[in-house]
């Protein structure tokens, strides 16, 4: 062989190698399915709420940042953004070539116009007081100042600026939130009260968009919304799916073995309890691990033994703190200083960094307020109430050293009832229950949203609290602001944060790339699948 066919032959392996090396068998173009935990009734960024919704609505539009699997705030239509000195101030400059789905641009207008509609009180935005760190919010929701004076103006067609009512450093955090999302002005004003009820009347700027305007199926038993990827998005990666499914009616057998359905290719990822993690794992599913939750004694205000104050203080405050500790198998764990997982930040540090501890503190002394609560509630001794938990051991256990407790200072035999995860959860969101070992996810990785958790018209305190109501309304985004109503939500004794906790995320063996992230966003912008 001659000297240059040699040349040739070595520079062919040599271009052959990494590609060979970088192929794993899992290609773009695929076909992803997820399965949604509710109905979806619109996805209007600016009045949708609810996992579900949330979960499409981050795949059909993307606002100025998105949040991370990491819990980092990370670019998203704003391709950067500066603050001003003392962070009262944000410029956000927003990708060129960006477009909805129609093909007309997005530009920084689409975010005023959104900020203005979603202050309006008609609109009735679910997470309105998110915005009112907005200049002049406020006054623009109680129609004092027009809309055209809200601290939102677009320098041009490319660059946003937002003057806030104070600093805060953990703004961009917020822009990842649906109510944030843009909304084109003209689009909008066509659709005549329509808009977001249907995939004919919604344009998109995310990923995904819907693959026909009849894509969203609202035939109940073949519920699902069909989208395939945005030829017009424009974003820092690829959209490598070809196509997304969220499935709405489905078997609920798919839930209660979950590894089975990602096995079986019925659902890409899923959400499953660590005691399954490691199987999964061990199968070959790709295991992500989201440090956004924590677990503790939730208690039903709105039954009957419980509705009064003194008997959920009674129950909080006769727990041994530190045996309850104890029956954590998972030494990882942390304890919980409060409502707030570890993914929640102030000021873009812990939001416990300086130590504080915001639950009710142990005192045996609350027994001898027990006669007037009886005589109050007209019985002769403590009702005894059922704890349900989810079925594993462990979490048997905890539920047991809650009865111990009980049972040791309060005169009377208390019970448990283990219950299947999917079932559990069920129970918890109908309000059937008394008492639950219970697991809070963040649903972001801001303190409003974790504090919203606890609003009257929320999932799952079912708390009817008109002054925490009033109190989360007029949050000035100032620590003290939080620590107020997280410490109102300590005496209102409705949740018993023990240890910090973990939400397991298991993907198909069949698939790479999907990334949860703790504001319960689901990103498949750089998902791949097996041929």
């Amino acid at each position: 062989m001659t000297g240059k066919r040699l040349l040739v032959l070595a520079l062919a392996l040599m271009l052959a190698a990494p590609l060979s090396a970088c192929g794993d068998g899992y290609e773009k173009d695929g076909a992803f399915t997820c399965l949604l935990p509710q109905n979806v009734d619109t996805l209007d960024p600016q009045t949708a709420s609810g996992e579900s919704a949330w979960m499409v609505i981050s795949s059909v539009f993307e606002g100025l940042c998105r949040i991370d699997e990491d819990g980092q705030v990370v670019p998203g239509v704003a391709k950067r953004w500066e603050a001003n000195g003392d962070n009262t101030q944000f410029t956000f400059t927003l990708r060129g070539g960006a477009k909805w789905s129609d093909g007309s641009p997005v530009t920084a207008d689409d975010f005023v116009f959104a900020m203005q509609r979603a202050l309006r009180p008609e609109t009735a935005t679910p997470s309105v007081d998110d915005l009112f760190i907005l200049k002049g919010a406020r006054q623009v929701y109680n129609k004092e100042i027009p809309e055209s004076s809200l601290g939102v103006w677009a320098k041009d067609e490319l660059t946003l600026v937002i003057e806030l009512e104070k600093s805060y450093a953990d703004f961009p955090a917020l822009t990842a939130g649906s109510h944030y999302m843009p909304c084109r002005r003209e689009y909008f004003e066509e659709s005549a009260g329509h808009y977001g009820l249907s995939s004919e009347y919604l344009i998109t700027n995310g990923p995904f968009t819907f693959s026909s305007r009849y894509s969203w199926v609202t035939d109940y038993g073949k519920r699902a919304i069909g989208l395939s990827r945005s030829s017009n998005y424009k974003g820092p990666h690829e959209v490598r799916p070809a196509s997304l499914t969220f499935l709405i009616d489905y078997d609920e057998a798919l839930l209660s073995d979950p590894v089975s359905a990602l096995m079986n290719g019925d659902a890409d990822i899923l959400t499953l309890p660590g005691t399954l993690a490691q199987q999964a794992e061990d199968l070959g599913c790709a295991v992500q691990v989201l440090d956004d939750a924590v677990t503790g004694l939730l208690l039903n205000p709105r039954c009957e033994p419980l509705r009064y104050v003194t008997a959920r203080e009674i129950f909080f405050k006769t727990l041994d703190r530190e045996a309850l500790l104890d029956c954590r198998e998972d030494k990882g764990s942390e304890e919980a200083m409060g409502i707030m997982p570890n993914c929640v930040v102030w000021n873009t540090s812990s939001y416990y960094a300086d130590g504080a501890r915001l639950y009710a503190q142990p005192d045996d002394s609350v027994t001898q307020r027990i006669p007037d609560l009886l005589e109050m509630m007209e019985l002769e001794q403590m009702p005894s109430i059922s704890v349900i938990c989810p079925d594993d051991p462990e979490s048997v256990g905890i539920a047991n050293g809650l009865i111990i407790s009980w049972n040791q200072k309060l005169g009377n035999a208390f019970n448990i009832e283990p219950l299947p995860e999917e079932e559990m959860k069920s129970r918890v969101a109908a309000g059937e229950y008394e008492a639950a070992l219970y697991t809070l996810r963040a649903g972001g990785t801001t303190p409003y949203q974790v504090l919203k958790s606890f609003e009257s018209t929320s999932y799952p305190s079912l708390q009817e609290d008109e002054d925490f109501d009033a109190g989360l309304h007029s949050l000035t985004f100032e620590l003290s602001s939080y620590r107020a109503l997280e410490s109102r939500l300590v005496e209102s004794y409705v949740f018993y944060p023990l240890f910090t906790d973990k939400t397991y995320y298991a993907s198909s063996p069949a698939t790479r790339g999907i990334a949860a992230a703790p504001d319960v966003s689901i990103n498949f912008i750089t998902a791949r699948k097996k041929a």
